[in-house]
């Protein structure tokens, strides 16, 4: 890069001529691990606060990150049981055979991991302070422009906003929050009122094993980076890089996205979208915060969590669902979109068994799960099934289909088969139709016993139609039950319709 100088030997010494050392507190490091080994109860709330780079000695970092993924599998974490998790690392001599483990545990303070750990963080500040600072005496020493110099300013402040954002940054005035929002609802997939994952919204898309929920997740993921054009015919916002979370069979994750890209991508690829195979490095109970940790660390600005059920344990608790909604709330709020996919709950062989869920109530786990998503897709069919249905169970917008979904599975390929074209049915009626009648036609074929909530989304199907000029409300009068019905202002043809 043209505004990047070699630092000059010199300027690394302070003005009395003395070497520097850059700001930083190992007995604060060791007091923190030390805290973690003892109280391993108090390493998620460190968690929250620092990083494994906010370390300045090697060895310290290598037992913070060990000490994490131990309690991520319930393992214990004192000295031997770490010093035997780092040999199978081999990497050993970090931790000089193991010594530096012992002599980390004696350190033990008074104070809980937390404080230690603000201690710590506001030695990696300082330490970005001291670099900012470098640079710029740098670059007057060498000849900078002023615009380079500038330009260390405005990354630095922008570093800062974008990795270490609290909770007083977020404050807005209440006007501003509440009116000064587009008419139409900011879409990272989507366009106009059709809308399938909104901006800060989590996106989750459920169905059975095998009905493709991972190749229309992965389709949307490569719009996002440039390689497709859209997903399922809408737009999709671009990011800037893509962390994808394989955690359910990574390996055919790989294999289903390998049938869409070729070898022409792998800059692209490499690029913009990054993978953690495998299960993440701490359950959501129990470190919330590892998903953000995890997307700052990848520089991510979109996260795809494949699938819900290998991040949290026990789903279906109070706790598990919580615990998912907590890690995706802290992601979205520092503007890191998440895309999740999901499972339906197993169905039984009652009368309802292998029917197509129609609510969220039906989707596996917490309500707490679906209570925090903008976006709810749910896909049916059979595993391996070349055509499958799409519902949108809960929508940031207008609802979106219900569709048939072509996959093309060689080609790794998804198309809208057959939607629903509501003017369509209405230009066809005999006489009227009402919002049940459409209900049934579009939500229930089959059953024929729309439930009232596809009742009501039929409604204000048609009664957008109203409002675009191209259908009527007819309100009946008179007798008991009598109930609103709808003509379409064009017939078939496209001439005006008759009677209306």
């Amino acid at each position: 890069m043209d505004n990047v100088r070699p630092l000059n030997p010199r300027d690394l010494a302070d003005e009395d001529g003395l070497n520097r050392t850059p700001p930083g507190d190992p007995e604060a490091e060791r007091a923190l691990l030390a805290r973690c080994i003892h109280h391993p109860e108090e390493y998620t709330a460190a968690a929250d606060i620092i990083t494994a780079e906010d370390f300045t000695q090697p060895g310290h970092r290598l037992i913070w990150e060990v000490i994490g993924h131990q309690l991520a599998e319930n393992k214990p974490v004192d000295p031997i049981t770490l010093r035997a998790a780092i040999d199978n690392l081999g990497q050993l001599r970090a931790v000089a055979g193991g010594n530096l483990l012992f002599e980390v545990s004696n350190a033990v303070g008074p104070t809980d991991a937390e404080t230690y750990a603000d201690i710590v963080h506001a030695k990696t500040r300082l330490r970005r302070i001291d670099n900012l600072a470098v640079r710029l005496r740098s670059g007057v020493l060498n000849g900078g422009t002023l615009d380079e110099l500038e330009e260390h300013i405005t990354s630095f402040v922008k570093d800062r906003s974008d990795t270490h954002s609290t909770g007083a940054s977020r404050f807005v005035p209440g006007g501003s929050f509440i009116l000064d929002r587009p008419d139409t609802v900011p879409a990272i997939w989507g366009e106009g009122d059709n809308v399938l994952w909104a901006e800060g919204e989590a996106l989750i898309i459920a169905g059975p094993p095998g009905v493709g929920k991972t190749t229309v997740g992965q389709q949307v993921l490569l719009a996002a980076i440039g390689i497709r054009p859209h997903a399922l015919g809408l737009a999709v916002r671009p990011a800037k890089r893509v962390l994808y979370l394989a955690s359910d069979r990574p390996q055919q994750a790989a294999r289903s996205m390998a049938r869409m890209v070729t070898d022409e991508h792998r800059n692209i690829l490499n690029q913009h979208l990054t993978f953690w195979p495998g299960p993440p490095p701490a359950d959501f109970i129990k470190d919330p915060g590892v998903l953000l940790r995890l997307a700052r660390q990848a520089d991510a600005d979109v996260v795809c969590l494949d699938s819900l059920k290998d991040m949290a344990g026990e789903l279906a608790s109070e706790e598990g669902g919580q615990a998912i909604n907590s890690a995706i709330q802290r992601t979205l709020v520092e503007g890191i979109e998440v895309l999740a996919l999901h499972h339906h709950r197993k169905q039984g062989g009652g009368k309802d068994g292998g029917k197509e869920p129609t609510s969220l109530d039906e989707l596996y786990g917490s309500t707490w799960i679906t209570a925090g998503a903008g976006s709810v897709v749910s896909l049916w069919g059979s595993a391996g099934d070349p055509i499958v249905s799409l519902k949108h169970l809960k929508q940031p917008a207008a609802e979106c289909g219900p569709w048939r979904l072509k996959h093309d599975h060689p080609q790794g390929v998804t198309e809208i088969w057959h939607e629903v074209d509501v003017l369509d049915i209405l230009a066809h009626a005999k006489g009227t139709l009402t919002a049940h009648q459409l209900a049934c036609q579009i939500y229930s074929p089959d059953k024929g016993k729309p439930s009232a909530s596809e009742v009501e989304k039929a409604r204000r199907k048609l009664d957008q139609l109203v409002e675009k000029g191209l259908a009527h409300k007819i309100v009946n009068g008179g007798g008991r039950g009598s109930q609103t019905g709808y003509v379409a202002a064009f017939s078939p043809s496209g001439e005006v319709a008759e009677g209306a």
